[in-house]
């Protein structure tokens, strides 16, 4: 894999091409909730799209969404895990599909030396 993938690897391998239909009746209701997605959205993009990035800004990237994603940080609004509590999707689920998700797209050498 490239050190980044390209928008269409990236939309192939996204969590969600669009919002599940709970989140979407939330966004249609309350538009602030539509802000929140895209946070969101971002974050697991970025994720994914630097996580197996070998340059310095890539690496550096990848920290910082995977930090974002992993704390559970309920003070900050834009958190990730309260940004899944307001759209009612589980934090700790989508957690375990990102791990998996990364481990399944790991370097070989990264899985040879687990």
């Amino acid at each position: 894999m490239t050190e980044s993938m390209t928008n269409n690897e990236l939309l192939t391998f996204a969590p969600f091409a669009e919002p599940p239909p709970a989140v979407t009746e939330r966004i249609s209701k309350q538009p602030e909730c539509a802000l929140l997605w895209a946070v969101l959205e971002n974050g697991l993009a970025t994720y994914m799209r630097y996580a197996t990035a070998t340059n310095r800004r890539g690496k550096r990237l990848f920290q910082e969404a995977e930090t974002w994603i992993m704390e559970n940080d309920a003070t900050w609004l834009c958190s990730f895990m309260n940004i899944c509590h307001v759209l009612g999707l589980e934090p700790e689920y989508l957690r375990m599909g990102l791990r998996r998700w990364r481990a399944s797209h790991a370097p070989q050498a990264f899985q040879e030396a687990a």
